[in-house]
């Protein structure tokens, strides 16, 4: 005669994968709908190449806008100040005289991030076709 122990099974044999399964397919589609969203908002950020910051010739005489992001909060467009209200019309007057429609940021190095990007932003707007970021050397 087996004891009452014995005799009971305990209780789970199989194992229910339909809440993993439903996680799963949740996750995969969260994922297909943020793919699109993230791959729009981006900025081409290109590296120099060895030879064109070697090479002198006519690009380094073509006129450019130099962004100069101040720690205090002031902004300087070739070493003009300039008020933050009327950067991007400074840069779309500065750009309209350009052939290449070059503009290069530097910022002092306490300057947030965020400020970087809307003047990023602004510069685009402003209609330049090709944004460089400098990290100017310190004095």
């Amino acid at each position: 005669m087996k004891s009452k122990l014995q005799s009971t099974d305990s209780g789970l044999n199989d194992i229910n994968l339909t809440s993993l399964i439903d996680v799963a397919l949740v996750l995969v589609v969260i994922f297909m709908v943020m793919t699109p969203m993230i791959m729009q908002s981006s900025i081409t950020v290109s590296t120099p190449k060895v030879g064109q910051a070697a090479a002198g010739g006519p690009d380094q005489t073509e006129l450019r806008a130099e962004l100069y992001l101040q720690q205090d909060g002031g902004i300087l467009i070739n070493s003009v100040p300039v008020a933050a209200a009327a950067m991007t019309d400074s840069l779309r007057m500065l750009l309209a005289l350009s052939k290449k429609k070059l503009v290069v940021i530097s910022a002092d190095e306490q300057v947030i991030h965020d400020r970087v990007v809307a003047a990023l932003d602004a510069a685009r707007q402003a209609g330049a076709k090709e944004l460089s970021i400098v990290k100017r050397r310190s004095k």
